[in-house]
């Protein structure tokens, strides 16, 4: 697999429908998947004070929907209930208080970090 990075959210089509910034000529390809997330502090080991790394806050996992050459658009992978009406209102049943992994869905914001988490 083609090395990927500095893969970001290039655009927010709708609450779990985005643009990243690769496409088929950077070696996107169906069958992958993709983590949006943030990066948070650097974590140290209390036990030797050694640094473990930068905290990843994830927002979402997504699959590929479809791939131009330059970019792709991706769709979540969390089932959401919709509205039987959505046709008239375009909505979905947000209820974020009950449902964490919504909330942070909706936190994600063009220029966020995404990183492939399949190896395929």
């Amino acid at each position: 697999m083609k090395e990927l990075n500095d893969i970001r959210v290039a655009e927010i089509v709708t609450l779990g429908t985005i643009v990243i910034n690769k496409g088929f000529l950077d070696g996107i390809n169906d069958l992958m998947e993709f983590l949006v997330y943030e990066t948070g502090k650097e974590i140290i080991d209390p036990s030797n004070g050694r640094v473990l790394g930068i905290l990843e806050k994830p927002k979402g996992k997504f699959k590929v929907m479809h791939i131009q050459g330059k970019m792709s658009t991706l769709v979540t992978t969390l089932k959401m209930e919709t509205n039987p009406f959505s046709f008239l209102s375009q909505s979905i049943q947000l209820q974020t208080n009950a449902n964490p992994e919504l909330t942070a869905l909706n936190s994600i914001k063009i220029g966020d970090k995404v990183k492939i988490i399949n190896n395929i």
